[in-house]
């Protein structure tokens, strides 16, 4: 429903060369006002009557333009997907970790994992993605793509993992603990989650030790840093952004005549 939802926007949108306009499809879709502010305990807000006939949005600028263009999509999937139950007062407020939601589990989680794929059908359509998953899945593909849909480079970078036709992974962290993952289809099982250190055995580990910034080449790495999966190769590459903030992809060579899932969660 979501990304159905999305996509049928953009069949009335028409086809674009470039970033989204997502203030002015909100606008147009009945927002009457989008605010950008520095916030703190929130991504975003919104408020609006209970029969949706017009809604007001506020969203996060703490982290930046691209950010906010993500929690604009956000809650104005909130506002157009009719079965999403507001809160008290007639409002959504999202947190960071809303932003970030990719399971389904109660209403709430349900909801957000919704909006946030609603978002990104929004924000990446398909026709200007798909060239991006014809490249090698490697982090200056996401830079590219975050740059030509006006998107974070973490959006980005979930897009190509979730579409790419290759088994990669990504891994978020600071300062060598664990934020979260998200892996492909037929990644295999990462071991670490979040809140644990990253394995020494991994490259990201030895360019957290060197410190300073910027982005290593894709090297062969010991599969038993990120899984204990039988696989023949793992292929790793590290970003190293400021305040310790890390984005670990993984690419791996999965045994012949392998099925979709290397081993189930």
């Amino acid at each position: 429903m979501p990304q159905r939802l999305a996509k049928a926007l953009h069949q009335q949108i028409g086809r674009l060369t470039g970033a989204v306009p997502v203030d002015e499809i909100a606008l147009a879709l009945g927002i009457a006002e989008i605010r950008r502010e520095v916030l703190d305990g929130c991504e975003g807000v919104l408020l609006t009557d209970r029969v949706r006939s017009h809604g007001r949005i506020l969203v996060n600028m703490r982290r930046g333009l691209q950010a906010a263009r993500f929690g604009i999509a956000h809650e104005l999937g909130h506002f157009l997907l009719e079965r999403h139950v507001l809160g008290l007062g007639g409002t959504f407020t999202c947190t960071q970790g809303d932003m970030r939601e990719t399971r389904t589990a109660r209403q709430h989680k349900r909801q957000e994992v919704e909006a946030n794929e609603f978002a990104i059908g929004l924000l990446v359509p398909d026709d200007l993605l798909v060239p991006f998953l014809k490249m090698q899945p490697e982090i200056s593909a996401a830079a590219d793509l975050r740059t030509k849909l006006d998107i974070s480079l973490e959006a980005a970078t979930r897009c190509l993992v979730e579409r790419h036709e290759e088994p990669v992974a990504a891994v978020w962290s600071k300062d060598g603990t664990i934020r979260y993952a998200i892996r492909g289809a037929s990644f295999p099982w990462i071991e670490r989650g979040r809140g644990q250190q990253i394995s020494a055995l991994s490259s990201t580990a030895a360019a957290v030790k060197r410190g300073g910034t910027g982005t290593s080449p894709m090297r062969e790495v010991a599969p038993a840093a990120w899984t204990l999966a039988d696989i023949p190769e793992l292929f790793e590459q590290v970003r190293i952004g400021k305040d310790g903030q890390t984005l670990t992809l993984l690419w791996a060579t999965l045994p012949d005549g392998s099925g979709q899932d290397v081993e189930e969660d």
